[in-house]
């Protein structure tokens, strides 16, 4: 009897992980496929993707490069955008279990010289900004987020900037995602805790979670090795001038690797000792009400499970979390352009459907139509311009009413297109040139071609007899 069991221990020791170890291979196998179909499909130059089940790491892989040339690693710092706003939102979660800070307390207590004006009597309290409710306009948010500023004290610079704003909506009615939340969030967590925004979630998250590679302010960011990643020109990669917003930190700036992400997501499943169990579970229940935005994660309408997307101007990122199933994964990728924002969405949907054992669906193609449209505007303006000289220089005599009059239309449009192009668009043009340069590039050369063709028909119109 005890040989028989003897014989049945080694046989499951040897089967069970073999099987186990099988089945691992071969979703490791498809994953590396269809990551490597994906990234050719989308010409992305480089990424990094982590998944974390039961909490251990099952997955960790690498492709392509970086700017400079060298290998994706598995600790390479990429900006990793709004995936910073979880970051954010445990940092207050933190002070608020340390009794700091109360969520439903107006903001005014901890940012006493930030003004707003609003109609109703609803002041904005924490709980608002952390849920994406204060009533704050995402257009003016883009006003003061991804801006040029110097390291020392941008934060509340930018502060400074917002303050006085007009709320579009009485805080705590209307969902409107906007960056400006969380910078005010920032600026709460470096009046409350007497430290820079740095300081503060190095020594109370990135540290305790020896998240090692993780970076909140630039000169951290250059010494862990961080380079610019990729703008998407038609498409196609180039590399971008490596801009870095010193006040976006809180809600977009944080610099991170997937083996670091891998550790917050991890402690997102399980817990620790940073946080209470309580304030944890908060970070992870969906807010209720119909609403898609809890403490700084997005929720799935279908599942109800945590997520989030994150973009600068030549990053892209995305990670979700699974608590039900005690699974976790985040993708970072170099390139990014505001009409591509969906591929690493798509990406992540597919490796989702691999985690689940399932065949993750077709990507869809990346068109450039807009680009291509506005190339052939531009093309024909400038055909149209050189014949247009052509024949003003070849008239004897011209109409000067109508001559003059083109010209000066043509000016009026070249000063105009910006201003009527942020409108139409809804966005302040700061925005558009950082996460669409290409649409940016074309525009300046519409205006080119308009001011060349107005001045020189003013000039001939004006100098030209009848």
């Amino acid at each position: 009897m005890k040989k028989m069991l003897m014989v049945l221990t080694i046989l499951l020791v040897f089967f069970i992980p073999q099987t186990t170890l099988g089945q691992t291979d071969d979703m490791y196998e498809d994953l590396v496929d269809y990551m490597e179909d994906a990234l050719e499909k989308y010409d992305i130059p480089g990424a990094s993707l982590a998944i974390i089940e039961d909490g251990t790491v099952t997955f960790h892989d690498q492709w392509g490069e970086l700017s400079d040339g060298s290998a994706v690693s598995g600790d390479s710092p990429f900006l990793i955008g709004s995936l910073s706003k979880p970051i954010t939102s445990l940092a207050i979660m933190i002070l608020g279990d340390d009794g700091q800070i109360n969520l439903d307390e107006s903001i005014q207590i901890y940012l006493p010289d930030f003004e707003y004006n609003v109609e109703g009597s609803n002041d904005i309290t924490v709980r608002h900004l952390l849920e994406q409710t204060s009533g704050i306009s995402q257009h003016d948010g883009l006003k003061v987020t991804d801006q040029e500023r110097s390291p020392e004290g941008a934060i509340q610079e930018a502060v400074d900037e917002l303050s006085g704003v007009t709320l579009m909506n009485e805080p705590g009615e209307v969902y409107e995602y906007n960056s400006a939340n969380y910078l005010l969030l920032g600026a709460i967590i470096e009046n409350v805790s007497n430290e820079t925004y740095s300081e503060f979630v190095d020594t109370n998250i990135f540290e305790p979670l020896s998240m090692m590679n993780s970076a909140a302010d630039y000169n951290t960011v250059v010494e862990h090795g961080f380079v610019a990643g990729y703008n998407s020109y038609f498409g196609h990669a180039v590399e971008s001038d490596g801009f870095y917003d010193h006040a976006g930190a809180p809600y977009g700036y944080l610099t991170s690797s997937t083996e670091d992400l891998a550790k917050f997501l991890t402690f997102m499943l399980e817990g620790g000792e940073i946080l209470s169990d309580e304030s944890l579970e908060l970070l992870k229940s969906p807010p209720g009400d119909d609403k898609t935005y809890g403490f700084g994660w997005h929720f799935s309408d279908s599942e109800g499970y945590p997520y989030h997307g994150g973009a600068t101007a030549d990053h892209r990122a995305q990670f979700v979390l699974m608590p039900e199933e005690n699974k976790a994964a985040v993708l970072l990728t170099n390139q990014y352009h505001t009409l591509e924002d969906a591929q690493v969405t798509n990406i992540m949907n597919g490796v989702q459907s691999i985690m689940n054992g399932e065949t993750p669906d077709e990507l869809p193609s990346q068109g450039h139509l807009f680009q291509w449209i506005m190339l052939g505007v531009l093309i024909l303006l400038v055909i149209l311009t050189i014949v247009n000289f052509i024949f003003l220089w070849r008239k004897d005599s011209i109409n000067k009413v109508i001559t003059i009059s083109v010209g000066i239309i043509s000016i009026l449009l070249a000063i105009g297109i910006i201003p009527l192009f942020a409108y139409v668009m809804g966005t302040p043009w700061q925005s558009i040139s950082h996460f669409a340069p290409d649409i940016a590039l074309l525009t300046y050369g519409l205006i080119g071609i308009l001011a060349i063709n107005g001045l020189l028909t003013l000039v001939i119109g004006v100098r030209r007899k009848k």
